[in-house]
């Protein structure tokens, strides 16, 4: 087998969606650019949630 292949079916072996990665590449870098910002912005919510949420807890003393 030739060793470009090889590493495209170890990568396949070990889980890696390589066609998720050809469509996304098919995609124009705005697009790209403009799903990472919304996946950012999802992201810092998350984290926002999390402090609010842990703010809210009491300490457990033992």
């Amino acid at each position: 087998m030739e060793p470009e292949k090889d590493v495209f079916e170890e990568a396949r072996k070990a889980g890696i969606d390589l066609d998720l990665i050809d469509t996304n590449l098919a995609l124009p870098v705005t697009e790209r650019w403009r799903q990472h910002d919304g996946a950012l912005r999802f992201i810092l919510k998350l984290q926002e949630a999390k402090l609010a949420h842990d703010a809210r807890l009491q300490p457990a003393h033992r």
